[in-house]
């Protein structure tokens, strides 16, 4: 197995999504105190349409990939290897973070004379389940599919009832978004299976018109895409709210992030397929790195936004150019942190290694 060829295709996405999502995050974060603050980015259209799948298309890759590593822990105690391993890639990355996160702030309120936090366990916790939220999301959304897949022998019924469930279960702490993503891994996961036994390849090269029908679905789904459509606003569950309103903007936002997610897939397998060279390719190598490194990029360049960008910002509303040349900048420096701590047995677990 250790031989075996990894997948190209994957990492491009992964590497693709990334950079949607520093730039994504330049917008938020680069467009003066005013704009941040008052949190218009959720009105600036660019923002919406990177939001409307970006997510939901990392959380496809990451179900799809799922799909070997719970495919080949056939054994109880290669089960437990495998859980313990995911649950240290992506859990380790959040309580290190938020470890330096606050003896940083420790520090500062120390250095101002400030009250320091009474309950500092509590305190501590509370921060963590706050903290990067994607990385909770995938090891959710992991943990659901290992046991309904290993002890629930795959039960659609099971299923059906959690995702019911969701509609009713709080948002608080995340719960919300993570509700929102579980659909998008639970469907690649499944569907990757579906893939093997079918016989499909991801080297197959997808017909233009699937490509282009999938375009045209994304972007009539994006033309009803408002600030409303963002879980941060909008929230998940039905309880408390207009059942029928809520219920809408929920479905939506799934049509809305399967339909960019495998247009993207689609056209990016489209691209890789008609290379003849594609491992050759300078842009898919470098969009390969980044996804290898998408988890490293998307921790540390969260703090060059917050200690450089949104510092030294100095326009008071979105200009694109400067954002990505910010987006550019930012995913090099990040990139350069990632392969640098991937470098430091005593560090790697601060970026997933």
């Amino acid at each position: 197995m250790k031989n075996e060829k990894r997948e190209l295709l994957p990492d491009v996405l992964r590497g693709f999504a990334i950079l949607l999502v520093v730039l994504g995050h330049c917008i938020q974060e680069g467009s003066g105190a005013r704009y941040s603050a008052e949190s218009l980015y959720f009105y600036d259209k660019l923002y919406q349409w990177i939001y409307s799948f970006h997510m939901p298309l990392f959380m496809m890759v990451s179900g799809y990939l799922s799909w070997n590593s719970v495919k080949r822990a056939q054994t109880k105690r290669d089960r437990w290897q495998l859980l313990k391993r995911r649950a240290v890639a992506l859990l380790a990355p959040i309580f290190l973070w938020t470890l330096v996160d606050c003896v940083r702030t420790m520090i500062i309120h120390a250095i101002n004379g400030m009250e320091q936090p009474q309950n500092l366990i509590f305190w501590y916790v509370n921060r963590a389940l706050n903290n990067l939220w994607f990385l909770w999301a995938v090891f959710w959304c992991f943990l659901v599919v290992y046991i309904v897949h290993y002890y629930c022998r795959d039960s659609i019924v099971l299923y059906v009832l959690g995702f019911l469930a969701m509609f009713v279960i709080p948002d608080g702490l995340g719960l919300g978004a993570y509700k929102y993503m579980m659909p998008f891994f639970i469907v690649a996961f499944y569907g990757r299976g579906l893939m093997e036994k079918h016989g499909d390849k991801m080297s197959e090269k997808p017909k233009l018109w699937w490509i282009l029908l999938c375009g045209i679905c994304f972007g009539g789904l994006f033309v009803l895409f408002d600030e409303n459509s963002m879980i941060y606003l909008s929230g998940y569950k039905l309880i408390g709210k207009d059942v029928l309103r809520q219920l809408g903007i929920d479905l939506y936002r799934a049509l809305i992030g399967f339909a960019g997610s495998i247009f993207f897939v689609m056209l990016w397998k489209y691209i890789v397929c008609t290379l003849h060279d594609a491992e050759g390719n300078v842009v898919l190598r470098v969009l390969a790195l980044l996804g290898r490194e998408s988890m490293g990029i998307y921790i540390l360049s969260g703090y060059v936004l917050i200690f450089g960008v949104r510092r030294l910002t100095f326009i008071t509303e979105p200009s694109y150019s400067i954002h990505l040349i910010e987006m550019i900048v930012i995913t090099a420096v990040a990139l350069i942190g990632s392969l640098g701590l991937g470098r430091i047995p005593g560090l790697r677990k601060m970026i997933g290694k």
